[in-house]
């Protein structure tokens, strides 16, 4: 067979193969020669890029301006931006606020003092609402910022100021007990601060407190107090009717129990101060949101203390606050 091919072929002009050569694929072929199209013109020499680029400048610049053209002008597209200085609004206060703050300028013949500032404070019950501790100084301009508390913050390794945490009480805790029992007239400030309580006495104490009626302050800080003592203080805040103040700071009461505590104010309208910062156990912020919740069933409370870490629950708490010093100042005024 292929002594005939080699017969066809050479019968067949040059013209003819190719033509032949155009017409056959064969994948096994590069694709420059399977293409039909081929270019028989030969190469030009190598283009200079640099005299091509000039030779393009030189018409754009030999060439005419159109009767569209826009000259190039650098602005800045839009509005130029002004500062607006923000207006300050004058405070309007009421006219109890005014009549208070005319009192505190009258104080002495000399400027304000920290502590004009400080019983301004207390009057307003404002004291309550700005800090999570027990404050004793409210800053002004050009005085020191912030506020203090009399007593560390344990849980933050805060060292702050000591106050009278270390003083010595000398009250005799089995005499006072026995006129709380008695029902003393003459008794109507306990205060137990720094004397180290066992768990019998501190229930001793809540249950005479359950039905005395004479006692409005009852101060327990920095004694021992545990979570074994807080069911005797939920029965004296539900059945009391004469505590007006109740302060448990710097104990050892887990956050679960505060809650409790607080919780216990919903049956309770006459406490008007409730502090238990500063506790040794980190207080969670479940309990916090919970404490803050529990503020919303009592209107009696106008002073709360408490070392809020969750912001969230501290302003709800604040709100609250701030809202049952609205209440207790309209009965002041007997709008209600």
């Amino acid at each position: 067979m292929d002594y005939l091919n080699d017969e066809i072929f050479e019968g067949l002009t040059q013209e003819e193969i190719e033509q032949l050569n155009s017409e056959l694929c064969d994948d096994l072929l590069p694709a420059a020669d399977r293409v039909k199209y081929h270019i028989d013109k030969k190469g030009q020499n190598y283009i200079d890029k640099e005299a091509l680029t000039k030779w393009m400048e030189e018409a754009a610049v030999a060439s005419q301006i159109g009767h569209d053209y826009i000259p190039f002008v650098k602005e800045t597209k839009g509005k130029k931006f002004v500062k607006v200085e923000e207006k300050k609004e004058k405070t309007v206060y009421d006219d109890e606020f005014e009549k208070l703050l005319a009192e505190a300028e009258g104080m002495g013949d000399g400027d304000i003092t920290d502590g004009d500032i400080d019983a301004l404070a207390e009057i307003l019950g404002a004291n309550s609402l700005l800090g999570s501790v027990d404050v004793t100084s409210c800053s002004r301009p050009g005085h020191e910022t912030g506020l203090r508390s009399p007593i560390p913050d344990v849980r933050a390794n805060k060292l702050v100021e000591a106050g009278d945490m270390e003083e010595v009480n000398e009250i005799n805790v089995e005499d006072t007990l026995h006129q709380i029992q008695n029902n003393d007239s003459s008794l109507t400030h306990c205060i137990f601060n720094n004397v180290p309580l066992e768990q019998e006495m501190v229930d001793n104490i809540t249950t005479a407190m359950v039905d005395n009626k004479h006692v409005k302050k009852l101060e327990m800080c920095n004694c021992s107090i545990t979570d074994e003592s807080i069911e005797g203080f939920i029965t004296l805040l539900k059945t009391n009717t004469t505590l007006e103040s109740l302060s448990l700071e710097t104990n050892k009461i887990t956050g679960k129990h505060l809650k409790l505590i607080v919780q216990s104010m919903e049956f309770n309208d006459t406490l008007k101060e409730l502090r238990i910062a500063n506790q040794y156990f980190t207080t969670g912020v479940g309990d916090e949101m919970a404490i803050s919740k529990a503020l919303a069933n009592n209107t009696s409370l106008v002073k709360f203390s408490l070392n809020w870490k969750n912001g969230g629950a501290r302003n709800t708490a604040d709100r609250l606050i701030m809202r049952n010093n609205d209440v207790a100042r309209k009965k002041r005024q007997g709008l209600s």
